[in-house]
């Protein structure tokens, strides 16, 4: 049987769950990550501006990182960017989506299969922090998306949390977990997981993320137990 996701984070799974995933995604750990410079083909003009747009989003922050600098940065005129965004919310919201829609891809096959709470949660939590280690700025531009920006990214701003509620809900039809408000179930959870990279962003914390998956994945299991 080939490694899958399930194996690689060591849990005990039947071997009848690779069944209950779509047919190509049962090994989720092998499914390509952003690649690092020296492996990077050519990127075209509007891949590097959304690149730059994250990086520089993150040093300087959200607001501080102009059209100006953005452009700079790759090496264009500030004309030239509007060959390929309309303004400045077009390119953010472009590079928060493609952050968001890799980082839920490989949820979205989670929290389709039947899998127990307990072993769904370790599944995502490790995802997520996986993420964090091998896309740490990535990671960290959607970290610091401020809410004021929610109207402009539209439904991506809050799909993995709509993702979790679901998840939230159909455990509670299931009998898993303990009946609460979906909504208090997913900012609970955000809250215990997302601290961590926040932390290790800070200094505060030493990496990588997901050493202490376990134990966030505990602590979110407990808070959620009946």
């Amino acid at each position: 049987m080939e490694r899958n996701i399930f194996r690689s984070f060591c849990i005990d799974i039947p071997e009848k769950v690779n069944d209950r995933i779509p047919e190509g995604e049962q090994d989720l750990t092998r499914r390509p990550r952003m690649q690092t410079p020296s492996q990077e083909p050519k990127r075209s003009t509007r891949d590097s501006l959304r690149d730059a747009a994250i990086r520089l989003g993150v040093r300087e922050g959200i607001d501080g990182a102009s059209i100006r600098t953005i452009a700079r940065e790759v090496g264009i005129t500030e004309g030239a960017v509007y060959k390929h965004f309309a303004n400045k919310d077009d390119l953010i919201r472009v590079a928060y989506s493609s952050v968001v829609e890799e980082m839920a891809r490989d949820k979205e096959v989670l929290v389709k299969t039947d899998l127990p709470f307990e072993h769904a949660v370790r599944g995502w939590v490790k995802l997520t922090y996986q993420y964090f280690d091998e896309n740490t700025e990535a990671f960290s531009y959607v970290l610091l998306m401020p809410h004021r920006m929610a109207e402009t990214l539209g439904e991506v701003y809050t799909k993995q949390g709509r993702l979790f509620r679901s998840f939230i809900v159909r455990s509670m039809q299931n009998n898993q977990i303990r009946t609460m408000n979906p909504d208090l179930g997913v900012a609970l959870f955000t809250g215990l997981v997302l601290n961590i990279p926040r932390l290790i962003n800070e200094g505060s914390l030493e990496g990588p993320a997901v050493s202490y998956a376990d134990e966030i994945a505990d602590a979110v299991i407990r808070a959620f137990a009946i």
